[in-house]
């Protein structure tokens, strides 16, 4: 038989499966997370917190607060938040903004999930709120409106790994509110999502 014939499907064989054999540590969900992509330049390796954007304007829906290029342009950056656990007074400021009204917040980064299961989440929000998954919604309560949770939404994580997630936040008047709850696999109850959770992208250095 002639080896010729072989050598070209055997190497075509070979450059097909090598990224599959590359990715095998992705986690696999109905929300495909994007994996340990991130592992391997220094510079590129997740840090701890989410990154944020404040926008300021007294919205009345997130719909109304800019988004890609239009809301980096309005808006300012600010430390990473390392933990969703906010409820303040009229006069009290959100997080890191400098203000206590007529603010937005664009927080990104990476969930770090380490065990499969079922995730359940949940917010205390005033005002409006939207969390999303890999591009995909959780939940939302997007107007005015004094505290309460939100509904429950839910990511079924069939392997440990990294998880894109978006929250929109804004704060028109009065007091506020973010907080950000989950039960985890073989939780018995909602518990505050703790810091180790919260993770995002270092800026890549030139």
């Amino acid at each position: 038989m002639n080896r010729n014939f072989l050598v070209g499907p055997c190497l075509v064989a070979v450059l097909l499966l090598l990224p599959a054999a590359l990715w095998a540590g992705a986690p696999a969900a109905p929300w495909a997370g994007n994996g340990n992509e991130v592992a391997g330049r220094p510079e590129a390796r997740p840090r701890p917190g989410l990154a944020v954007l404040y926008i300021d304007g007294f919205f009345r829906s997130i719909d109304q607060m800019p988004t890609g290029a239009a809301a980096v342009r309005r808006g300012r950056r600010g430390a990473p938040v390392l933990l969703l656990d906010h409820r303040g007074g009229k006069q009290d400021p959100v997080f890191a903004s400098g203000r206590s009204r007529g603010v937005g917040m664009i927080l990104t980064g990476l969930l770090r999930l380490k065990a499969p299961g079922t995730y359940r989440w949940q917010a205390l929000a005033n005002d409006g709120i939207r969390m999303t998954v890999n591009g995909r919604l959780l939940f939302e309560d997007p107007g005015v409106h004094g505290d309460r949770l939100t509904p429950v939404g839910e990511v079924r994580v069939a392997a440990p790994g990294w998880y894109p997630v978006t929250i929109r936040y804004f704060q028109r008047k009065g007091t506020s509110a973010l907080r950000l709850f989950w039960q985890p696999p073989g939780g018995a109850a909602f518990t505050l999502v703790p810091a180790s959770v919260y993770w995002h992208r270092a800026p890549i250095s030139r």
